[in-house]
């Protein structure tokens, strides 16, 4: 397995990756991590789920129901998946002749363990820099002058909180220490070689550290000011492409609901005089103008204050196959609960008064239905949507039934409107508007008819592009004249939210693999084995050069990649480094294959204008080995040659690079390579962090298979209440769960 992950170009830092995700998944599941009351409906009898011969009690699924974070019916699923995965491991251990006693779980509670599934979790970490580190948001120990106390008190009022009583916890949490004993027992039947951990240590010990600058399109199509002759100068460039979408989108064109093209002049109000949104009737004294919003119109929810957050947050909701979980990181020494009280101070208050903005409206109301004044040259002198104002308060086409003007109360008026007809004042909960509709449309739409709303939306995208696209440029230019110029002192730093996960994530990763061990097995040094999950799964790698080894034969070097590109590296692909290997085993080189550099170039079109638009920041990307994707640089393909290759310390990229997110510069700050004498000093760390990580592989290739096994003979059988779906009348809907569902 390791072998196949090192052929598509991933290091170890992406084998660690795959370790903890695990273990931030286990913490979430925490038996402290949640408020839950035991939620969920067992139904009838006193079983959740049964797994093989083993029924689950009640206790069991209320435990595992409140521990997991979820919501809905995906509460209770990942609640069944854990009970699985509980059980099969104690199973397993029972056959093992492996037994845990109430004494037993109590000792290794007051030491700060807690099982949970087949894991055994930390109530705290320790800080490398000092201090305890709650990884839990409610941890059932009291922090005094340094030293943490088991506070029974609060842990009996958790399990009180869960309809379990404490002897039936207790149950519940030797059942799942036999299963963490069992687990552990499998990670330590893993062996590494020392060539293996040398081998990943030099690899993901070679890497570069760079800034990188992204210049997106969206903050450009935000920013920008489409006008009128821009819409028909591009539709006059383009009314290939124009016609190419209404053709390709011709179907939303037919049978459309009534839709009104509005203007809209909105001022925005102070915040502290805004008030709940409601719409004045209309003015008696125009007759002609019908327009009444509805009454008792309700303005939405309001905005409600965010919580602060505290420092560092682990998640791996945006990673490919992530859980959605988080880890929350809590100041050494203060409660989650002391950190959430730190708010930001209050913004200052900004907007016009509801008294001066409700007389501008009216005023400029009177004066265009007196026919003295435009509206769009009101909106242009009035409106403080800087969106719309250059276009003098045009929004559009929008629907007769949610115009989506932001706000319950000016939607509601713009309902009744004809075509000619404005709206009343309307005070909403920030801000004052008024509306005329232009004009009316629905049913089958010509494409005379939506043309130019389509043309609108391609310039949107393609200016947009081409606006970050020439910044990028520019700022290269500017950098690269006279003196070279580094990209953190054009830009301001930002933050990389990556590091700070990895760096969490590496703490908990050091306390975690210091947890393995409860159960003595034998120690060997340098011994290739193989732990193998399922019949022909290799999981622990076998001896140096045999299927699913990563390790080169003893005294060789490690093999150079066979071209500049990570993806396609040799088997084997860690980077050599001096002294990495002695003897007669001497790897080939080859010289990278030569780039292909496509240079980006302006187009000739004349871009609209913009307003302010956020300028980007420097990122810095810390310590990255070589990868098939360098952070940053996702989808460019020479990415980890240019960096490794190409660039020395201090040079700037040669181009802009596109990538999906938008248009990058790069500079390479820092390269690192290390030594055979530098993995010497950290050998045995090394070798324990690569068994612990085999060994978790291990785990979930053994629960997979047996999970899966179980399954398919329908041995493993759910509660019918609990996993029965049905719709908003109450009928029957085909079953979503099916055991074995969070397996990987």
């Amino acid at each position: 397995m390791l072998e196949q992950l090192r052929k598509s170009g991933a290091s170890i830092a992406i084998y660690l990756i795959f370790g903890l995700l695990i273990i931030i998944f286990v913490i979430n599941f925490a038996p402290n991590a949640g408020q839950g009351k035991g939620g969920g409906c067992t139904g009838p009898g006193n079983s959740a789920i049964t797994v093989g011969t083993a029924k689950t009690s009640q206790s069991a699924y209320h435990v595992a129901y409140a521990a997991n974070k979820y919501n809905g019916r995906q509460k209770v699923y990942a609640a069944l998946e854990m009970l699985i995965r509980r059980e099969l491991l104690a199973d397993a251990a029972s056959d093992a002749g492996i037994r845990v006693t109430n004494d037993l779980v109590e000792t290794e509670m007051k030491k700060g363990y807690f099982f949970y599934a087949g894991f055994r979790i930390p109530d705290f970490a320790v800080d490398p820099q000092g201090g305890p580190v709650f990884v839990s948001e409610h941890s059932f120990f009291d922090l005094v002058d340094g030293e943490q106390f088991f506070n029974f008190g609060k842990f009996k009022g958790w399990v009180g909180s869960l309809n379990v009583s404490v002897g039936s916890y207790y149950d519940e949490q030797a059942r799942a220490m036999q299963a963490a004993l069992m687990s552990e027992l499998i990670t330590d039947s893993v062996r590494v070689s020392r060539d293996e951990a040398m081998t990943d240590y030099l690899f993901a010990h070679n890497t570069v550290s760079y800034d990188t600058v992204t210049f997106t399109p969206t903050a450009y199509r935000d920013a920008m000011r489409l006008g009128d002759a821009d819409v028909a100068r591009f539709l006059a460039g383009h009314e290939a492409d124009v016609k190419k979408k209404y053709t390709d989108e011709e179907r939303t064109y037919k049978g459309t609901n009534p839709a009104l093209k509005l203007r809209s002049i909105k001022i925005d109000l102070a915040k502290a005089e805004a008030k709940p949104a409601e719409a004045p009737p209309a003015d008696p004294s125009k007759p002609a103008d019908p327009a009444k919003p509805a009454d008792g119109a309700k303005g939405a929810d309001a905005t409600k204050p965010g919580e602060a957050k505290p420092a560092v947050t682990v998640s791996d909701a945006n990673k490919p196959g992530g859980s959605g979980l988080t880890v929350t990181e809590v100041t050494p020494g203060k409660k989650p609960e002391d950190v959430a009280k730190a708010g930001a101070p209050a913004a200052k208050p900004t907007g016009m008064a509801v008294a001066e903005a409700k007389a501008k409206l009216e005023a400029a109301r009177t004066a265009i239905a007196a026919g003295k004044q435009k509206f769009a040259d009101a909106a242009k002198q009035l409106t403080t949507d800087e969106a719309t104002k250059f276009n003098g308060g045009d929004v559009g086409w929008r629907s007769v039934e949610n115009a989506g003007l932001g706000d319950p109360a000016i939607n509601d008026a713009v309902k009744a409107l004809k075509p000619g007809e404005m709206t009343a004042v309307v005070i909403g909960e920030s801000a004052a508007y008024l509306v005329i509709a232009e004009d009316k449309r629905q049913g089958d739409l010509s494409f005379d008819q939506v043309k130019s709303e389509i043309a609108a939306e391609l310039a949107r995208d393609l200016w947009s592009k081409e606006a970050a696209k020439r910044a990028a440029l520019d700022a290269l230019t500017t950098a690269r004249a006279g003196n070279a110029k580094n990209l953190g002192d054009m830009f301001e730093r930002g933050v990389n939210e990556r590091e700070q996960q990895r760096r969490m994530e590496q703490m908990i990763e050091e306390q975690y693999g210091q947890q393995h061990g409860a159960l003595e097995t034998p120690k060997a040094e340098d011994v290739p084995a193989s732990w193998r999950a399922g019949d022909d799964q290799a999981v622990g790698g076998g001896s140096s050069g045999s299927a699913g080894s990563a390790a080169p034969a003893a005294g060789s070097a490690a093999p150079a990649p066979a071209t500049g590109s990570a993806g396609s590296a040799a088997s084997g692909s860690a980077a050599p480094a001096a002294g990495a290997g002695s003897g007669s085993g001497s790897a080939p080189t080859t010289e990278p294959a030569p780039l292909t550099v496509v240079t980006l170039a302006p187009s000739t079109d004349v871009l609209p204008p913009f307003g302010e638009i956020k300028k980007p920041k420097a990122i810095p990307q810390s310590g990255i080995p070589r990868e098939k994707e360098m952070p940053g640089l996702e989808g460019i393909k020479e990415a980890s040659a240019t960096l490794f290759d190409e660039l020395q310390a201090g040079m700037l990229g040669k181009k802009v690079y596109e990538t999906p997110e938008g248009f990058v510069l790069i500079q390479l700050t820092e390269k690192t390579a290390p030594k055979v004498e530098d993995f010497d000093k950290v050998a045995d760390k090394e070798l324990a962090k690569l068994r612990a990580l085999r060994g978790r592989m291990a785990v979930e290739g053994w629960l997979k298979n047996r999970c899966e096994a179980l399954a398919k003979d329908g041995k493993i059988v759910p509660t019918a209440d609990l996993v029965h779906e049905s719709d908003d009348a109450g009928k029957p809907l085909p079953q979503v769960y099916r055991p074995c569902m969070s397996f990987r």
